[in-house]
């Protein structure tokens, strides 16, 4: 069975207070085992693309199908609560689900 991905952009953190508790919750998760951080950082250069990302984010998950449905695990949806109920208000990012 395949693992499951989510790879993540921020393009931009408008409301640092929000984004910090909605990470706080999400390193919960992390440090639970619900998934495991691939790599996360800086991105030190755009190369395809007119927008130049923040940050990015690679995250593994057990299964592809756990990969798919997380968004709606109750733990993570507490953790979107953080920001808010238009979530472009607190941050711009991209975020995709592949199989690996």
């Amino acid at each position: 069975m395949p693992k499951g991905y989510w790879i993540n952009h921020v393009e931009e953190i408008i409301d640092q207070d929000a984004f910090g508790k909605y990470i706080t919750k999400w390193n919960a998760l992390i440090d639970r085992g619900e998934a495991k951080m691939i790599a996360i950082g800086p991105v030190a250069k755009t190369q395809i693309g007119a927008v130049n990302m923040q940050f990015a984010a690679v995250v593994e998950f057990e299964t592809f199908e756990k990969a798919m449905s997380f968004k709606s695990h109750p733990d993570y949806v507490d953790a979107l609560n953080e920001l808010g109920p238009d979530e472009t208000k607190v941050v711009k990012r991209t975020s995709c689900v592949v199989s690996g």
